[in-house]
């Protein structure tokens, strides 16, 4: 059964959930085991998720024994619900059916994203039981910045404010599944890095990046140009290395897309894959599934 976990649980409990966060067969996502997160980071999100009014943990008690916990937050004016530590000893399909019924008893109508790493067996067996199929793949890369001097090209390259912004939205085009539509991003401006690239003043291109993560590119009449990557995407690497970054995270969607990242310098650490379902009981899902890691989203209805 899933419990609430108390601040004396938080402490007595700590390590062995860090031990599972560290193995990949038994943690959800975000992944601890990526060789940049350290174990000060998991304790400062545990305790933040315990102090926070729109956070909490659950532990997962079998038979009286401990044998993880379930860590969420939610936006409560998004319909928002995301787990952010899904640490399971074992009957991980347990744990997995109580928190969808908890989802469901408590934050119906909202959307509910859950992460695993390929590696869980049990997480990735459970969302093949629903009958998911197959959507959309990307690549996920990753660029690790080393010291080396990132070369830019500023001609033409604007930074996106307030003033500016419908110029961006011209081009950004999302579906209903995007959690990032054009508004939110303009609601919460002062967190993003977004920069069209303009030829013969026209804008033919744009990025945006939140938090070390690429977000979205796009370009005029959504045809890839070499060249409109590379200064759109060199910029944002540019300003998160003087921020202090370690890394940049960025999911490409083709195989040119893909060639121009590798000959910039990331490294793909494998693909990301996004299915759908809908199950006997109106729950919506859809998850989405890296090499390294699969992401569900679940849609609560009455």
């Amino acid at each position: 059964m899933l419990v609430k976990a108390t601040k004396e649980d938080i402490k007595q409990y700590m390590d062995f959930a860090y031990s599972l966060a560290m193995d990949q067969t038994k943690s959800g996502y975000p992944l601890c085991s990526d060789g940049v997160s350290t174990k000060e980071e998991f304790v400062e999100q545990v305790w933040k998720s315990f102090h926070n009014d729109y956070r909490d943990v659950l532990l997962f008690v079998i038979d009286g024994a401990v044998e993880g916990w379930i860590q969420f937050f939610y936006i409560e004016q998004d319909r928002y619900l995301q787990t952010n530590g899904f640490l399971i000893n074992r009957n991980t399909e347990q744990a997995f059916t109580e928190f969808l019924e908890y989802a469901c008893a408590h934050f119906t109508g909202y959307d509910l994203y859950l992460g695993f790493p390929k590696r869980n067996v049990s997480a990735i067996s459970f969302l093949q039981k629903t009958g998911c199929r197959l959507i959309q793949e990307s690549y996920h890369d990753i660029f690790v910045f080393d010291g080396s001097a990132i070369q830019v090209e500023t001609d033409g390259i604007v930074r996106v404010t307030e003033s500016n912004f419908s110029e961006f939205r011209k081009l950004h085009q999302t579906d209903s599944e995007t959690y990032w539509s054009s508004e939110r991003i303009f609601s919460t401006l002062n967190e993003w890095l977004i920069y069209l690239l303009y030829r013969k003043n026209i804008a033919v291109g744009y990025i945006c990046a939140k938090d070390g993560e690429v977000f979205s590119l796009g370009y005029r009449d959504n045809i890839f140009d070499k060249s409109t990557y590379k200064a759109l995407v060199t910029v944002i690497l540019k300003d998160l290395q003087v921020a202090g970054y370690k890394h940049m995270i960025f999911f490409n969607d083709d195989e040119e897309s893909q060639s121009a990242a590798l000959d910039i310098g990331f490294s793909c650490v494998g693909e990301y894959v996004c299915a759908d379902t809908h199950s006997a009981c109106d729950i919506n899902i859809v998850f989405s599934c890296h090499c390294e890691s699969v992401t569900l989203v679940v849609r609560t209805e009455k």
